[in-house]
């Protein structure tokens, strides 16, 4: 509570010494008048005991314009919570509830997915955009002052018109003074405004914050809207893994919105689901399986082919529908510092890559976290590719097959190529890999990869049925150096794509962030509004435009990383994957027609067998003297708290120049879970405002 007090202070009261010392005094003896200690509040009834106290001795701003009379919702709403001026809804943080939230509600941090003792916070890093410093953050939720409204504050009422974009008087704008410009290129999205208990009352902050990330940057690129006539999107805010509150969210929509749904069934409604097995690990009812069935789903877990009965376990079924979802990256945010070893970092100019390792995979072989070793329990775990590598390669030069690496980011990048097998549900190696440098050995039959089919896995990586296992040696000796060195050069495209740089910091040298995973998802969007209707395999054939975004044509292309020597003969086509597929006609012939996969007799047919001991010469060079330089930051690991009720001062960026150095991005915000700015950017300021991040799409 003396920390609260304290923060508080500093960020909103401002008190005269005297004033402070005084209120924390009437709240130290009204906490023993009720027979509590002055400690950590146990309940959030004691928590908004004390932030209300806070908060009603506070003066704060206004919204322009905004009077009491204005208030579309019930008197004194404002006072314990935030009224929605265009609904004339009074949200209220966990706790409280009725039409101006004043009335208690028992409610836990456990209830909704929070533990006991953390979930009762006032820092602003813990609610979305840190409510766009229009509002006092409690408990994840926004506090907006009077006449701001949103989960993030951004709205406000405009009653006169005057504000640039304005619709009109009395309409709703975005982030009113702040500057906000729409993005001229779209899509324009709509963000739903839920109300608060079906998404802010529970845990956001989880290790995989792709929603919130989202949520935040689609804001930050000026795509969204406030006129969901004008919309071509609409984004469900609030996806993690648990306490979702889908059956209430979908019940929301048509209760409100039900024409927009209706005006496309449901497909232009983005949702995102990073668990590991996307739309089969189902956190909804069944009155929601037909809104969830129609709406556009970005997940990780690409499967396509029920192979339940195969692998003895029932989410490994047809989880990922083509030409419909959208298969993103993993994040993969906690690795950054490992991703600093790939083979195109700055650091590489004075400390190259050495490449001495053939093909290497390095974690768990029979279950996740598990020292198992085979035979393997279960069926499942990565469709036992692990356990076939570990038993047929482990012992084999060049091979590096192990449970575990003292360096995973080093161990990767010094191979030429990386096993990427799936796990208990997606994987994330073939992203690491790929952002490290290190060439992915997909072995996964009817599990679609990241951004496929707009990247070509089996063009900068390698391929291979499940059928082909007993090949996999043969076919990764078999490559010459000039196919290698032709796979890297895509490769370097293919790593701008997966790796999420403008959100976390920039890897690769020369990268200006215009390509990155937010981007690529951004493009995509805009492609398929263009032409819709058209399956995703043609959209690069039809649309020029977004064949060259795919290709990363803005870079200058340089030939330092082509092996030097005679130029290699033309290839016989590759193989389409549906020939050694396990399931025929399944869904991917249709889907993805163009996959191809390698087998040991294409690799025959290009080296005439003479491959094995030409795969071990030479490496392609990594000199940055040809790499277009690019503005985008380099990550930056250090921590700061830039605002905290123990540093001295106002909250100020200038906080983190001590661990900043040149090209850095501005060093992570150590009160903020999910490791960015406000904005969802490394771009943003370290604290505001979001109007002032990149526009890189």
């Amino acid at each position: 509570m003396e920390e609260i007090f304290r923060y508080w202070q500093k960020m909103y009261g401002k008190w005269p010494t005297d004033v402070y010392d005084k209120h924390l005094t009437d709240f130290r003896n009204h906490v023993a008048r009720s027979g509590r200690e002055f400690g950590i509040p146990r309940n959030d009834q004691e928590f908004l005991d004390l932030y209300y106290f806070l908060r009603n001795r506070t003066e704060v701003p206004r919204a322009p314009g905004w009077t009491p009379e204005r208030e579309r919702c019930a008197p004194g709403c404002y006072l314990h919570g935030t009224c929605n001026q265009e609904l004339g809804r009074c949200d209220c943080p966990r706790g409280r509830q009725g039409p101006d939230c004043s009335e208690q509600l028992a409610t836990s941090c456990r209830e909704y997915c929070q533990h006991d003792g953390q979930c009762h916070r006032v820092i602003r890093e813990w609610c979305i955009n840190e409510c766009n410093g229009r509002g006092s953050c409690v408990g994840g939720f926004c506090h907006c002052w009077p006449g701001y409204f949103g989960t993030d504050c951004s709205l406000s009422v405009d009653y006169e018109g005057k504000e640039p974009g304005s619709r009109g008087p009395n309409t709703t704008v975005l982030l009113a003074g702040q500057g906000y410009r729409p993005n001229p290129r779209g899509p324009k999205i709509y963000v739903y405004e839920f109300p608060p208990q079906y998404h802010v009352w529970s845990l956001l902050w989880l290790d995989r914050p792709l929603n919130i990330i989202m949520w935040e940057r689609l804001m930050s690129l000026g795509l969204r809207t406030v006129d969901p006539e004008e919309a071509d999107y609409f984004f469900l805010p609030g996806c993690g893994r648990g306490c979702n509150k889908w059956d209430h969210k979908f019940k929301y929509i048509m209760e409100n919105y039900a024409k927009y749904w209706n005006r496309r069934n449901g497909h232009d409604h983005l949702m995102t689901h990073a668990g590991d097995w996307g739309r089969c690990e189902k956190s909804w009812g069944p009155e929601s399986a037909p809104f969830i069935a129609n709406l556009t789903m970005l997940n990780h877990w690409g499967i396509t082919v029920d192979r339940s009965q195969e692998t003895e376990h029932d989410l490994f079924k047809a989880c990922h529908i083509p030409d419909q979802d959208i298969q993103v990256p993993v994040l993969c945010g906690d690795l950054y510092t490992q991703f600093e070893y790939n083979v195109w970092h700055p650091k590489r100019r004075a400390h190259p890559v050495n490449k001495t390792v053939l093909a290497s995979v390095a974690g768990s072989i029979c279950g996740w976290n598990s020292a198992e070793e085979p035979p393997c329990k279960n069926k499942y775990y990565s469709f036992g590719v692990r356990a076939a590598l570990w038993t047929t390669l482990r012992d084999k030069p060049g091979f590096n097959i192990a449970k575990r690496v003292p360096v995973l980011g080093q161990s990767m990048a010094e191979s030429d190529f990386c096993f990427a097998p799936t796990g208990a549900g997606h994987g994330k190696r073939q992203v690491v890999s790929v952002t490290l440098g290190c060439m992915p050995v997909i072995i996964s039959d009817h599990v679609a990869q990241p951004f496929e089919p707009f990247l070509d896995w089996n063009d900068f990586g390698v391929w291979i049925a499940e059928a082909d296992l007993p090949d996999v040696e043969t076919i990764l000796r078999g490559f010459t150096p000039q196919q290698k060195a032709a796979k890297m050069e895509k490769l370097y495209c293919a790593a701008r794509h997966v790796a999420y740089t403008s959100v976390f910091g920039g890897l690769f040298d020369g990268d200006t962030g215009e390509f990155d995973a937010i981007a690529t998802i951004v493009n995509i969007l805009r492609v398929r509004l263009r032409h819709p209707g058209v399956p995703d395999h043609k959209l690069m054939k039809v649309d020029p435009d977004f064949a060259d975004f795919m290709a990363c044509k803005a870079r200058s292309l340089g030939d330092s990383s082509v092996m030097s020597g005679a130029a290699a003969p033309p290839a016989p086509p590759l193989p389409n994957a549906a020939i050694n597929a396990r399931y025929k006609g399944s869904v991917d012939d249709t889907a993805f027609p163009k996959r191809t996969v390698t087998t040991a007799a294409w690799i025959k047919a290009v080296t005439g067998g003479m491959g094995a001991e030409a795969s071990q010469q030479g490496q392609p060079s990594t000199d940055a003297a040809t790499i277009r330089p690019g503005p985008l930051c380099a990550f930056n690991n250090h921590w700061v708290a830039y605002a905290s009720f123990d540093t001295p001062g106002d909250p100020s960026a200038e906080l983190g120049n001590s661990h900043r150095g040149h090209g850095q991005c501005w060093p992570k915000n150590a009160n903020r879970p999910g490791n960015f700015p406000p904005g969802g950017s490394i771009t943003c300021p370290p604290i505001g405002p979001i109007t002032e991040c990149a526009v890189l799409v």
